[in-house]
């Protein structure tokens, strides 16, 4: 995959639009529907993206991401895009639909094709919608896809459910509109050691800034570390039992494992809340809880396998 910094020209390409954060299901149509154009026609697939979300300009507000860029590419890449263009958003917050259009995606791209989701506006106070893409095809010469949306359990799959229900620490219903485990990333850092003397050593991580928080709790996750996965159980938030200082954490207790890891970058993909952070009243009180939460995992994880 090429990726640009900027405009360039990349002629006859089968254009995808769109944010992409998160790339759920219904993203996944949109790209895979530019790459089998692209394909059937011997040419390449492209998709213009945005390197920060449009409401951070538009609201001056800072939206909570699914994915940081870097991820985004990344799956892009798995999914098997060609191209990805990546623009800077404000000098074309107040560009016309119509100017958008003419200017940047004819000019540059030639688009035998564009395919966009069935919500997908673009151009100044949203003047550009699917129907404006179909209304100007012929005109311009390219054939346009509307990808219709993608429902499960009488639910829109988007970006904004998803973060609702993640806001919600509902990460069954927001993986599987997703199509995959809602995950973070971080380099492991040293922490107070604090687990480890309750016989649960746990790897420290800093949660990325830009990304949506997770309410405050202990999960069942999976950790990906040197292309192995291993079951983990992860606290978020403050340890109210011994510290008084407030300061969020992000740890976790990788099961079956005790290696030194310290500075190694490990993913942690979400599988489903176990419970709400508790103060217990001593210590014994607290590994006798811990004990609980990992039988938790044990008994969890032999029930998604029979899922499968």
């Amino acid at each position: 995959m090429h990726i640009f910094d900027g405009l360039t020209y990349i002629n006859n390409s089968s254009l995808a639009l769109g944010f992409f954060d998160g790339l759920h299901l219904g993203h996944n149509v949109v790209l895979k529907n530019a790459i089998k154009i692209a394909k059937i026609n011997n040419t390449k697939s492209t998709v213009i993206i945005f390197k920060e979300h449009p409401l951070n300009i538009l609201t001056n507000s800072k939206v909570p991401l699914l994915l940081t860029l870097d991820e985004k590419l990344s799956m892009i890449n798995e999914i098997g895009i060609d191209n990805v263009v990546l623009l800077d958003f404000r000098p074309y917050s107040t560009l016309k639909a119509k100017d958008y259009l003419e200017n940047i995606l004819i000019k540059y791209f030639s688009p035998i094709a564009i395919t966009t989701g069935f919500n997908h506006t673009f151009g100044f106070n949203k003047e550009g919608s699917s129907e404006f893409l179909r209304q100007n095809a012929q005109k311009y010469n390219y054939k346009y896809f509307e990808v219709p949306p993608f429902v499960i359990k009488d639910n829109v799959v988007s970006c904004s459910v998803i973060r609702s229900r993640i806001l919600l620490g509902d990460f069954l219903f927001a993986n599987e509109l997703l199509g995959y485990n809602f995950f973070i990333k971080g380099n492991v850092i040293h922490g107070q050691h604090i687990a480890r003397s309750l016989g649960f050593p746990s790897a420290n991580i800093n949660y990325e800034d830009e990304k949506i928080r997770i309410p405050f709790g202990v999960y069942f996750v999976k950790v990906y570390l040197n292309s192995k996965e291993y079951n983990g159980l992860l606290n978020y938030g403050f340890a109210p039992t011994y510290d008084n200082n407030q300061e969020i954490k992000t740890e976790v207790h990788i099961l079956d494992f005790n290696d030194d890891i310290y500075g190694q970058e490990i993913k942690i993909a979400f599988v489903t809340k176990i419970r709400n952070q508790m103060k217990f009243e001593s210590t014994e009180k607290l590994k006798f809880q811990l004990n609980r939460d990992k039988a938790f995992i044990e008994i969890y994880k032999h029930f998604i396998k029979s899922k499968i």
